[in-house]
């Protein structure tokens, strides 16, 4: 009997985290630009992404809207269940420099701790701020396989290494003993 009571309990709150997802996505695009995007009707995309209307976002769709907009809110709600977060790769990834991403990720952190010291005596978060913060701790992570991955494109012999410190010297870093 634990086990159906702590999988009705699972379900129940991963759904309470899709709907609220779905709110959160409907809030913050245009349903009107997006419809149009994956060749759909706003009032039915609307419908879909409410939690009271009887009509259900299908898999297809959800990963059409994520495609066309760019918000990845419903697709992680769901994967989070599963202990799985998204990282999204820009397309123009390969045209950033080591240095360039090691900084980006500074910033990054720099932001996420800024976040944190501001919300530090709340008990609770608002959506707005609960998305702002994912969001953000998304980039990161963004951020991160990009330069793991770099890091990894560049280092397959002793030239990529050459190659990681001309970038490092040649974006402004200062050598010991030069001035």
């Amino acid at each position: 009997m634990n086990e159906i009571d702590s999988m009705c309990e699972f379900r129940g709150t991963k759904q309470k985290a899709f709907n609220e997802a779905c709110c959160a996505f409907a809030n913050l695009e245009n349903m009107t630009k997006l419809a149009n995007a994956v060749d759909m009707n706003a009032t039915v995309l609307r419908n879909k992404l409410n939690p009271e209307q009887p009509h259900v976002l299908t898999t297809v769709e959800l990963v059409m809207i994520t495609k066309a907009s760019g918000n990845f809110t419903i697709l992680n709600s769901l994967l989070l269940g599963l202990g799985v977060v998204t990282a999204q790769v820009p397309q123009d990834a390969s045209d950033e420099t080591f240095i360039k991403r090691a900084l980006e990720n500074a910033m990054h952190s720099g932001d996420l701790s800024r976040m944190a010291l501001e919300h530090s005596g709340n008990t609770r978060l608002t959506r707005t701020n609960k998305h702002n913060i994912i969001k953000k701790a998304q980039a990161s992570i963004s951020n991160l396989v990009l330069l793991i991955s770099d890091v990894e494109n560049r280092t397959k012999g002793v030239t990529p290494f050459l190659s990681m410190g001309v970038d490092f010297v040649a974006n402004g870093s200062s050598l010991p003993g030069l001035i």
